[in-house]
């Protein structure tokens, strides 16, 4: 946790605090018997703790509501980034279809067929590339709405990842700060993961190609 983030929690709570001990003076003067010129020590020093007391807990009850509702985001993010990358993975699905109908249909031209292979395309740029090198590909309408709608996936995943990945770091910084980083474990707050996927980066190939 840095320095300055700690001096602005210690700051934040001390003044609850601050507000707190005045709210109790405030109603030990309004019960107190109008003839008491000052309000008995007693009073002053149960004025200060319960102060404390009640500039710990708003602080606690502050704290807690925000990372709830950062963790509930969190959930939701999670859950739409999902949603996404299996439609991405639908349309890859297709774009694999495309790929080994048309390269097999060429290839059986020159080769045997049971000698053909297509490694499959694993991400839009793929796909756009291999496009780029066939004009009936190109030239098809339905081909290239699918070439757009993996695009379109792609970005919105990214946008997500990255949205994520932000609210992922104010979570975790809430969670580690005064007072709720002292309560964190009772409270059942763990800290979340940066989301990450292990992509495997595939090179196009001649028979990927079919040249």
């Amino acid at each position: 946790m840095k320095s300055g983030s700690v001096l602005v929690s210690l700051l934040k709570l001390f003044g609850l605090c601050i507000v707190g001990w005045l709210l109790w003076v405030f109603i030990f003067s309004a019960v107190l018997p109008m003839d008491e010129e000052e309000i008995p020590d007693i009073f002053v020093r149960l004025s200060v703790l319960l102060g404390l007391l009640t500039g710990l807990v708003i602080s606690v009850g502050i704290s807690y509501n925000s990372a709830a509702r950062k963790r509930n985001q969190l959930n939701a993010s999670a859950s739409n980034i999902l949603v996404v990358e299996e439609r991405e993975e639908s349309l890859m699905a297709k774009a694999n279809k495309v790929v080994e109908k048309y390269l097999s249909h060429e290839q059986a031209i020159f080769t045997d067929k049971n000698k053909v292979h297509v490694t499959p395309v694993n991400d839009a740029g793929q796909f756009q590339h291999l496009i780029e090198s066939y004009p009936e590909l190109r030239s098809n309408e339905n081909i290239m709405e699918l070439l757009n709608q993996l695009k379109d996936c792609e970005n919105t995943i990214a946008n997500f990842k990255i949205g994520y990945n932000s609210d992922v770091e104010i979570y975790n910084s809430l969670i580690n700060t005064l007072p709720l980083s002292l309560l964190k474990r009772s409270l059942k707050f763990s800290e979340a993961e940066y989301y990450k996927k292990k992509v495997e980066t595939v090179e196009l190939t001649d028979d990927m190609l079919g040249i």
